[in-house]
């Protein structure tokens, strides 16, 4: 084992990087946007679980965070569930940018896609009728987190993952769109470009620093402490420093890791250490954090499975964070599923 305090001065090339800012409860990072966890069973995965409340979700002391998730809420319930496509003017931009890679992108390809398999609805629901985990919203985005569930692969019931959407508000309209889906074997996609979707593209090197900056000292550190958690362990594979980032019960939502820091140490484990970066290898298409949840959303590369070609997904990690450590996580894995970074061994 390495000496773990040397090897975190050495690692460190921002001192900000590995602090925390400390800030009384009066703060926007007091309020807790996470649903209670289901039972927590060390060594294993902790089943994904719905938030009751979507009202206290969609409150914000600011008006323009609170009026962008309503909108975002507003279009879900509206189109999603009810079926009202014709609302899709008073929603989304004119050309609205489509990153999910299975849809064409506009906003009159968006009506289309809707009304072809949403059966419409004479009223529309006052909730969502899916089960929601949370909604944040930072700047000009929205993440919307909802419980998704797989089929055991023996037949023997399902299993709960979580699935991510995103959008960016301009204007008062949701201008682009990202979520975690991705091609499926057998699957008809249209090409990208062209009237297909827009490839999935983030950012590197010290531009990133930007996208984690927050006015908010404690949103910050909370955006700091998860991207730097990330070049240090999943991606140069220093295991050895999850006490520094993360809470010894640190609660697993991804179906393939088991609750518990021990796990995380266990699961990474297994990538070899490799030189640590200033910044995160994967391009970085978004850093958003509200209360005390941060999602960090990764382009990550995926054979076409009919092609084989390379396309581009959206990679969503959702952390939350008590006491300046990392203590919950959720991410798009289904089971057998790794990110990039454990793909590369």
């Amino acid at each position: 084992m390495k000496n773990t305090a040397l090897l975190f001065l050495i690692t460190c090339p921002f001192l900000i990087s590995c602090t925390t800012v400390s800030t009384d409860s009066s703060t926007a990072s007091a309020r807790s946007l996470a649903p209670p966890p289901a039972a927590t069973v060390f060594g294993e995965p902790v089943p994904v679980t719905a938030h009751e409340d979507h009202t206290f979700l969609l409150e914000s002391e600011d008006p323009q965070l609170r009026a962008n998730k309503r909108l975002v809420y507003d279009m879900w319930r509206t189109i999603l569930n009810a079926g009202h496509v014709e609302a899709a003017d008073r929603y989304l931009a004119p050309d609205y940018i489509q990153h999910n890679p299975t849809a064409p992108t506009g906003r009159e390809a968006f009506k289309q896609i809707f009304s072809s398999f949403v059966t419409r609805q004479d009223e529309v629901p006052q909730t969502i009728d899916n089960p929601v985990v949370t909604i944040i919203a930072e700047g000009d985005y929205v993440v919307m987190a909802l419980v998704t569930e797989y089929p055991e692969s023996d037949g023997t019931g399902t299993y709960t993952s979580t699935h991510f959407d995103m959008f960016r508000i301009e204007n008062g309209l949701i201008a682009e769109h990202w979520d975690s889906i991705q091609i499926r074997p057998g699957q008809d996609t249209p090409d990208f470009g062209n009237g297909g979707p827009v490839p999935v593209r983030g950012i590197q090197g010290k531009d990133q620093l930007d996208m984690i900056f927050n006015d908010d000292p404690q949103l910050f550190a909370n955006k700091r402490l998860a991207f730097d958690m990330w070049r240090h362990i999943p991606e140069a594979g220093l295991q050895e420093l999850a006490p520094l980032y993360m809470d010894p019960i640190y609660i697993q939502h991804n179906p393939n890791a088991a609750t518990g820091r021990a796990g995380v140490i266990e699961y990474f484990s297994q990538r070899p250490d490799t030189p640590v970066d200033p910044f995160l290898e994967d391009p970085l298409v978004a850093s958003v954090a509200e209360g005390d949840l941060v999602v960090q959303v990764l382009q990550e590369e995926r054979p076409h499975p009919a092609t084989g070609e390379t396309y581009y997904v959206a990679w969503f990690d959702m952390f939350r964070v008590k006491d300046g450590l990392l203590i919950e996580h959720w991410d798009t894995a289904s089971k057998g599923e790794l990110p990039a970074v454990m793909q590369e061994q």
